[in-house]
């Protein structure tokens, strides 16, 4: 197996290469973005490629696909110190000794006050009541700015819920209610964002086609390197 990648508009394509005795080229995109060529083994390089890249666009929908089921975040400790993400920004969790419970952001700390700091459950806890509140605030304020792009779309008045999801940044079902992860606060606001009109563009296609595409790319052109710069931040 070697490594081989091509470039397609400002999208850089890495693949692993195999050869087998097959007699047409195989390419699979796997649900950590990797992507796997297996080609006949009397190809040559320069002809896979070429044909690698007349499926960039397929292989570049399927990665947001996956993205849009695979929120990665790093496990945390919950001790002083350690760093947590707040609206894209590092901030270093400090945790103080105190009868009253509290969460609040100062100077390039979210401070944790309660009882017992080495209670990591309950550290949990009081951050996650902390991350929903601003949650509440921010995911309502950007998807009523967006809501005026869903006119065209339906008929009828879409709504937003959020939660603690495990394997999707956001979703959008049948009944038009966009549903978006709540550990997306710790994203950008321009991220959020583009999570929020992704999920808009499913009220009209249920689904990853190219009419789906096309309609992102219209209603937010930018949205390839703001989905990469969520992937980049939340890994």
């Amino acid at each position: 197996m070697v490594k081989e990648q091509i470039q397609y508009g400002q999208s850089t394509i890495e693949y692993d290469l195999d050869f087998s005795e097959r007699k047409t080229l195989g390419i699979k995109v796997h649900p950590d973005k990797s992507v796997h060529v297996i080609a006949p083994i009397d190809s040559d390089k320069n002809s896979i490629k070429e044909k690698v890249r007349t499926k960039a666009a397929w292989i570049l929908r399927q990665q947001d696909f996956f993205l849009s089921f695979h929120p990665l975040t790093p496990s945390r400790k919950y001790v002083s110190g350690e760093t947590h993400m707040y609206l894209g920004k590092q901030y270093r969790l400090k945790l103080i000794e105190d009868n009253t419970e509290s969460v609040k952001l100062s100077a390039g700390w979210i401070k944790v006050s309660l009882k017992d700091k080495t209670n990591q459950v309950r550290i949990k806890g009081l951050l996650r009541a902390w991350y929903k509140s601003k949650a509440e605030v921010h995911f309502n304020q950007l998807f009523q700015e967006k809501l005026h792009l869903t006119e065209k779309l339906t008929e009828e008045s879409p709504s937003l819920k959020y939660r603690w999801m495990d394997k999707r940044w956001g979703s959008c079902d049948h009944n038009g209610t966009v549903h978006l992860n709540l550990e997306l606060i710790k994203a950008p606001k321009v991220c959020i964002e583009y999570v929020i009109v992704h999920e808009i563009c499913h009220l009209a296609h249920l689904n990853h086609s190219s009419a789906f595409y096309e309609l992102l790319s219209k209603l937010y052109p930018n949205w390839r390197e703001t989905k990469d710069r969520l992937e980049k931040l939340m890994v």
